[in-house]
């Protein structure tokens, strides 16, 4: 691995662990879901948004990071360098405020759009699981590395996205599957793939602006793909997503092409 992309996963890994702290160091009656404003991708930025975002923030300039920022809340920030920094502060935000276990700081480095990731960690910030890759070096979990699991013909696991904006046929193709969960957690979703507990993770909906944005999957899209698997479009073409949070998109991440012909 080139020593400096090395640092880059290390001064990942160090922002994370700040995000990890300080969410957790936050008292007991602090509102987690109180909407402070609108954030830069058109949905409320809540408080445990903004406290993980200024962890971040705070963390790149400490380390002096050379890097432009992308972020779900405070939108692009350009620092004049090559390389972006793309951020979900908070991936499950609701799911933090419910206290369910499923929730993440992502935290990816690259150029342009999706395919050009370079490095990546995802950390939950209950259990503080951490899930690192680097671009031709592999995908790990807590420091050892993670592969997809081999496709289960007769019984496929999927995760897949439920909500108020789910199209029928959704439910039409994930009834040939089981068992079928819903994290509400895209970033721990995927990396589930990744790491062999489910066979694909299908994010479907009849709403543009409800599909995924590029921060939501930057960092598990490159851990999915280094641990074996891959992620395409609901129209079967390789997903590649540029810096933007205007664009959205839904998907189908894999551990096998079986699993994505059976869900398309």
């Amino acid at each position: 691995m080139d020593a400096l992309r090395l640092l880059m996963l290390k001064a990942l890994d160090e922002i994370a662990h700040r995000v990890w702290r300080a969410v957790n160091n936050l008292p007991e009656e602090f509102d987690r879901g109180k909407t402070l404003y609108m954030g830069a991708d058109g949905s409320p930025t809540s408080a445990i948004d903004k406290t993980a975002e200024d962890a971040i923030l705070n963390a790149v300039d400490d380390l002096d990071l050379k890097v432009n920022i992308l972020s779900e809340e405070a939108g692009y920030i350009d620092r004049g360098y090559s390389e972006t920094l793309v951020v979900d502060p908070v991936d499950g935000t609701h799911n933090a405020t419910l206290g369910l276990p499923f929730y993440t700081v992502s935290l990816a480095v690259g150029k342009n759009s999706l395919q050009g990731i370079t490095q990546a960690v995802v950390k939950n910030l209950v259990t503080g699981d951490v899930y690192t890759a680097e671009k031709g070096e592999g995908s790990r979990l807590n420091n050892k590395p993670i592969h997809v699991k081999e496709f289960n013909t007769t019984f496929p696991s999927l995760l897949c996205y439920v909500g108020h904006h789910v199209p029928q046929d959704t439910f039409d193709k994930v009834v040939k599957c089981a068992p079928i969960r819903s994290l509400g957690c895209a970033s721990v979703e995927m990396c589930m793939v990744a790491n062999g507990y489910f066979d694909a993770h299908y994010y479907n909906t009849n709403q543009y602006s409800k599909n995924i944005r590029v921060v939501d999957i930057a960092a598990s899209a490159l851990i999915l793909r280094e641990a074996g698997g891959e992620i395409v479009d609901l129209n079967d073409k390789i997903l590649d997503m540029p810096f933007d949070l205007d664009m959205r998109s839904g998907f189908i991440a894999y551990n096998d092409e079986k699993v994505k012909e059976i869900l398309l």
